[in-house]
């Protein structure tokens, strides 16, 4: 049976994705984005509370879907798939896409001249990096797919799989101490949490896959949903004024960000293993507004701050609304145009 829930999360969190870049292109703590505007400070805010827990949560969610997958593949089977849906895809954002994004922000943040000793060689890795964007979630789950297919090699008894079953609440309250010490291997270029990322992966695909997991997560999610609020509160006022990249690995910050996946989890069990017609729409088109959003975002917030001069709240409002209205409508046209919709892994849309 299709856990439901587990799409809506998916969407959700994107949508928090997209809420977030909107927030931290007027942010006042000095998080850099590819272009930035002053903002309204206040409304910092909102990037502490969702900036430390949606993406660990998207990893963990994704282990779990790759449990559902491996036990209808072979490795082989996945490993190809994974080619063709993550590194395929990251690879031609790369090329085709993430060039507009650099463009932009070289142009706008002076760093022809910052980079001007460069070698041209080096020079283009630069311009590549910067134009990453949103893709490196692609990279990153391409290279812990494999981790977990030599895992598995290496498991071939699923013992892992067994001893992860007989966790309790308190177990899982625990493994916030590896999560944290976790967080701080190879945390690169404020982008990739390497250490953390394959941890929670793993943690999803080996722990919170498992029915008795889930159901003990539902039973509890009233609780962990207060003491993340109560957790996010104290975070926000302890890491105010500092960007959201450079306090992210703070212990009290992982503390936050652990009991936020067992919260969401939780409560997405329990109040939304739901579909309609809105959740449908939402879950076969929230890939597509993760990839195409932030090129969009980025010359659309140009354009606004630039061109015009509007009080700072319809910056954030226009930024977010236009940004996911542009999303949705690249994602309608190239999941209909042979062979791009298969070099950006899109599903093709029936008419």
């Amino acid at each position: 049976m299709r856990k439901v829930y587990l799409d809506n999360i998916r969407w959700f969190v994107i949508l928090m994705v997209l809420v977030f870049h909107a927030v931290s292109t007027f942010c006042s703590n000095g998080s850099l984005m590819s272009y930035n505007f002053p903002g309204i400070p206040a409304l910092d805010a909102i990037g502490y509370l969702l900036y430390p827990w949606f993406m660990p949560c998207m990893f963990v969610v994704a282990g779990i879907s790759a449990q559902y997958s491996l036990a209808k593949k072979t490795s082989s089977q996945f490993v190809k798939d994974r080619v063709m849906r993550l590194l395929l895809p990251f690879i031609s954002y790369l090329v085709l896409i993430g060039p507009l994004v650099a463009t932009l922000s070289f142009e706008v943040n002076n760093l022809n001249e910052v980079f001007s000793a460069l070698p041209p060689v080096a020079l283009f890795f630069v311009r590549v990096v910067n134009g990453m964007g949103p893709s490196w979630f692609l990279l990153q789950l391409f290279v812990v797919s494999l981790v977990l297919v030599l895992v598995r090699r290496l498991d071939r008894a699923d013992r892992l799989y067994t001893w992860a079953g007989k966790c309790g609440l308190g177990i899982l309250l625990l493994l916030y101490i590896p999560v944290l010490g976790a967080a701080q291997v190879l945390y690169i270029a404020y982008t990739f949490r390497v250490g953390l990322y394959l941890l929670l992966f793993l943690l999803g695909y080996y722990l919170f896959s498992q029915e008795n997991i889930q159901r003990t997560l539902q039973t509890y999610s009233p609780l962990l949903l207060a003491g993340g609020i109560v957790l996010g509160i104290v975070q926000t006022y302890m890491s105010w004024g500092r960007p959201f990249q450079q306090v992210v690995n703070h212990w009290l910050v992982m503390l936050y960000t652990w009991i936020m996946i067992l919260a969401v989890l939780g409560a997405a069990g329990r109040w939304f293993n739901r579909s309609n017609t809105f959740t449908a729409y939402m879950t076969k088109r929230s890939y597509g507004l993760y990839y195409f959003h932030y090129v969009p975002m980025t010359y659309i917030a140009y354009w606004l701050t630039t061109g015009l001069a509007l009080p700072y709240i319809w910056n954030y409002v226009l930024v977010l609304v236009l940004s996911l209205i542009a999303s949705i409508v690249l994602y309608e046209i190239f999941s209909r145009i042979p062979v791009l919709n298969v070099l950006f892994g899109l599903k093709k849309v029936k008419e």
